[in-house]
């Protein structure tokens, strides 16, 4: 038996049969003996949506996994959001130079004051 398992981003699509039957079967043999550990976007009241066709055994194997566990609740922003790209070094070089352009022009049409 391995020492731990893990089942990451549990109910991302509603088991059928018979997989909600084996994952039922894997957390029951597991149960006691050795490390289960699940992740999963769903809160607990929401893990029946996840066996749609079997609401009973969802309710068993969330009993066996929840049983002596401990749960944590992370809450925070997801490391998975889209970062925005820098922008190519040719456009950076044509606003740096449309920049200069400007500032010159800017000069032109005022001269100095003085002092």
């Amino acid at each position: 038996m391995l020492r731990a398992t893990l089942i990451d981003d549990f109910g991302l699509k509603p088991l059928r049969a018979p997989a909600d039957e084996d994952l039922h079967d894997l957390v029951a043999e597991r149960y006691e003996q050795t490390t289960t550990i699940a992740t999963s976007k769903l809160d607990f009241d929401e893990w029946d949506q996840a066996f749609a066709t079997n609401r009973l055994l969802a309710s068993a194997t969330l009993d066996r996994l929840r049983h002596n566990a401990y749960c944590l609740e992370l809450d925070g922003p997801s490391y998975r959001d889209p970062k925005v790209a820098p922008a190519p070094k040719i456009q950076r070089d044509n606003v740096k130079a449309n920049r200069q352009r400007q500032s010159s022009n800017d000069n032109d049409n005022h001269p100095p004051q003085p002092l």
